[in-house]
C-alpha cells in the first residue's frame, strides 16, 4: 500500500514538473520569444521604414507585449495587443493607432488604423511554425488607393525556451542576436489554393456613392456603393477597399400625413473588384451608421424618423398665437378671458389642420452614408482573378 501511494506521489510530481505555456495559451498560438529578423528570407521593399532586427514578444494570457530593438539591444519601438479582440489604442509621435485582433485558426490577424498627418491602415497576419523556430508576419499597408505588401520572417534566438527547456547553466549567454545560417534551406513558398471563397455571412462595409431619398428615389432605381474597408481571407486581401457594389431600390414609402415614417427597401446585386472581376449575388442589409435611420436586417429596410415633436410644436405655437390674439380682441370688447379661450381653440384647430395637411420628414441618405452588407451566399474566385 505504501509503495503504491509513493508511486502516485512520484507521478503527480513528475506531471507538475512538465513545462507549461502561459495560462490559456495554445502552443500554436504562443508567439513568446526573442525573434531575429532574417532579411534574406523577408521582403521589406514596400515598407516605409525597416523594422528593428530584434523583436521580443512576451505573451501573458491574451496580452502580447512586443518590443523592437537593434542588434545591440537598444529599444526602438514597443506596442501591446490583446488576442481576445479587445481594442488597443496608443500613440506613436503624431500618429494615433487603433488596433483590433482576430484569430484565423492558429494565425493572429492584427488590423491597425493609423490616424495622423497621413492616415492609413496596416493589416498583419502572424503565424509561428510548429517547431517555434520561425515567426512569419505578412503585412499589408493601404494608403488611400495605394496598396503594398511585405513579408517579415523572424528566427527564434532561443527555440528551446519555447519548448519549455532551460538553457544549460554552463552555456555562455549571447550578447548579440545569432545571425541566420545561410546554409539552412528556406521553406518552399506556399502555393495558392485552387479556389478562394468569401463565405456566406461575411460582413462588408460600404459607403454610398449616390444620394437616396424617399422624395426623389423610386422603385427600380439603381444604387451605387463602394467598399470602405478591405476583406481578407487567409491573410490576403480578396476584396480591396474601393471595390464597386451595385444595388436596387425595391420599394419606397413616403412618410404619412398623420403617422408613419419614410422607408427605403434596398437589395444588393453585384460586386466588381478594381481589376474588373465581377460577381452577381444577392446580399442583405446588415446595418449602418446611427444617423442614416433605423435598419431592419430581415427586410432590407431603412426607416426614417417621425415628426411627432414637430407636429406637437406646430399645434402649440398656433394655440399660443391664437390665445394672444383672442386676449387682445376680448380685452377691447370687455371680455378678455373669453377672448383668450376662443383664440386658443381657434389656434389649436389651425395647428391641427396644418399637421393633417403636411407629410412627415422624408428619409434622406446623403452621399457617403455607410452601410453593412451581409453575403447570403459564398463568393468564389480563382487565384488568377485576384492576382495571387
Amino acid at each position: 500500500m505504501l509503495q503504491r501511494f509513493t508511486s502516485v506521489i512520484v507521478a503527480i510530481l513528475a506531471f507538475l514538473s512538465l513545462p507549461r505555456l502561459a495560462p490559456g495559451a495554445d502552443r500554436d498560438r504562443d508567439f513568446s520569444g526573442v525573434w531575429v529578423l532574417d532579411e534574406r528570407q523577408s521582403d521589406l521593399r514596400s515598407l516605409p521604414a525597416a523594422p528593428g532586427p530584434v523583436l521580443t514578444v512576451t505573451q501573458e494570457g491574451s496580452t502580447l507585449r512586443c518590443a523592437e530593438s537593434d542588434a545591440n539591444g537598444k529599444p526602438a519601438a514597443s506596442r501591446t495587443y490583446h488576442s481576445d479582440g479587445t481594442p488597443t489604442r496608443f500613440q506613436v509621435g503624431a500618429d494615433r493607432m487603433n488596433s483590433m485582433t482576430k484569430w484565423e485558426g492558429s494565425a493572429l490577424l492584427i488590423n491597425t488604423i493609423v490616424t495622423g498627418p497621413q492616415s492609413y491602415s496596416v493589416m498583419d497576419r502572424w503565424k509561428v511554425s510548429r517547431d517555434h523556430n520561425i515567426l512569419t508576419i505578412k503585412r499589408h499597408i493601404q494608403r488611400g488607393a495605394a496598396e503594398s505588401e511585405a513579408v517579415l520572417v523572424y528566427r527564434n534566438q532561443h527555440p528551446s525556451e519555447i519548448a519549455g527547456e532551460k538553457p544549460s547553466s554552463n552555456a555562455e549567454p549571447s550578447a548579440r542576436p545569432v545571425p541566420p545560417n545561410p546554409s539552412e534551406p528556406s521553406a518552399p513558398p506556399a502555393q495558392p489554393p485552387a479556389e478562394i471563397v468569401v463565405p456566406a455571412g461575411t460582413k462588408i462595409p460600404l459607403a454610398l456613392v449616390n444620394s437616396l431619398s424617399t422624395k426623389h428615389s423610386g422603385q427600380g432605381d439603381r444604387v451605387y456603393l463602394q467598399t470602405s474597408f478591405p476583406v481578407m481571407i487567409g491573410g490576403r486581401i480578396v476584396i480591396p477597399r474601393g471595390s464597386y457594389v451595385t444595388g436596387t431600390v425595391t420599394e419606397v414609402k413616403r412618410p404619412g400625413r398623420i403617422k408613419g415614417k419614410g422607408e427605403l427597401f434596398l437589395r444588393f446585386d453585384s460586386l466588381t473588384l478594381p481589376n474588373g472581376a465581377t460577381r452577381d449575388f444577392r446580399a442583405r442589409l446588415g446595418g449602418g451608421d446611427a444617423e442614416s435611420g433605423e435598419f431592419d436586417r430581415q427586410e432590407g429596410k431603412i426607416r426614417g424618423e417621425s415628426n411627432k415633436a414637430g407636429d406637437a410644436g406646430t399645434v402649440a405655437k398656433t394655440t399660443g398665437a391664437g390665445a394672444g390674439i383672442g386676449g387682445v380682441a376680448g380685452g377691447a370688447a370687455g371680455h378678455a378671458g373669453m377672448g383668450v379661450g376662443v383664440g386658443a381653440a381657434a389656434g389649436a384647430a389651425a395647428g391641427l389642420a396644418a399637421v393633417l395637411l403636411s407629410r412627415g420628414p422624408d428619409l434622406v441618405l446623403p452621399k457617403g452614408s455607410t452601410f453593412e452588407m451581409v453575403l447570403d451566399r459564398d463568393l468564389r474566385y480563382k487565384p488568377d482573378e485576384l492576382g495571387f
